[in-house]
């Protein structure tokens, strides 16, 4: 690895859902923070490779399972025993089985995402203490989008997902990996599905605030303050709803 510090700014941009420790902006924000202890970095290297071993452990015991599941002519409410690492037996059906596998491989990607920073920044020496808890929560965070992401697919919500092939393993486990690994780009995903689905005529946001403006400058008309005052010398008992319509 070059000796050379990496730019910032660029590794900033690269990384905008989460990005890996840097100085940030200005020449003097190195100065305001202060370098995870020695002790620390080589526990949190130690659990990042206990992350990877353990993952791809379950996921190696769990794929000839989830492929003897999902075959095809097995009996939808079949059932088979998975024993994770020799720690006790689980009874997976097809659906169980595919939402853990699911989980695995987002969980695998996250790795990939946090080890690499973690790699980059230690060899630098630009590893600070103020981003330790991403780098604890970025499996979690991979896990939920990628979890938000199947369920979508699974539910023909992209285009094309949904037929024979729906219960593919091969290409859901590949997709929940990306997941973890562009935790971004299934953020911006999401929410281009969120804006098809739930999209509103005009602007919410707007229109109720200019309802509430309306009710808090009701004015005097008449002689009178409407809502709540007097209004040609008789008390209007009314209170103001702003989302009323």
């Amino acid at each position: 690895m070059s000796g050379t510090v990496p730019r910032q700014g660029a590794e900033t941009a690269e990384h905008a859902d989460g990005p890996g420790p840097g100085v940030g902006p200005g020449a003097t924000a190195g100065a305001r923070q202060h370098h995870l202890p020695t002790a620390a970095t080589a526990a949190l290297g130690l659990l990042l490779l206990a992350e990877v071993v353990l993952l791809c452990g379950g996921l190696l015991s769990l794929w000839p399972i989830l492929l003897a599941l999902v075959a095809p002519g097995t009996d939808v409410t079949a059932t088979a025993r998975w024993s994770p690492l020799g720690l006790g037996e689980w009874a997976l059906t097809a659906d169980v089985a595919m939402l853990l596998s699911v989980i695995l491989c987002s969980a695998l990607g996250s790795f990939v995402h946090a080890a690499t920073s973690f790699a980059t920044y230690v060899g630098n020496r630009r590893l600070y203490a103020s981003w330790l808890w991403w780098y604890l929560l970025r499996a979690g965070i991979g896990v939920a989008l990628a979890l938000l992401v199947y369920l979508l697919l699974r539910g023909g919500l992209f285009a094309g997902s949904s037929g024979a092939g729906a219960t593919n393993p091969y290409g859901f486990s590949g997709i929940a990996g990306l997941c973890g690994l562009f935790s971004k780009q299934a953020t911006d995903k999401l929410r281009e599905i969120c804006d098809t689905i739930l999209s509103t005529k005009g602007d919410g946001d707007r229109d109720r605030r200019d309802k509430l403006a309306a009710v808090q400058n009701g004015g005097v008309q008449n002689g009178g303050v409407q809502n709540g005052a007097v209004q040609n010398g008789a008390v209007q008992n009314r209170d103001p709803d702003p989302a009323a319509p």
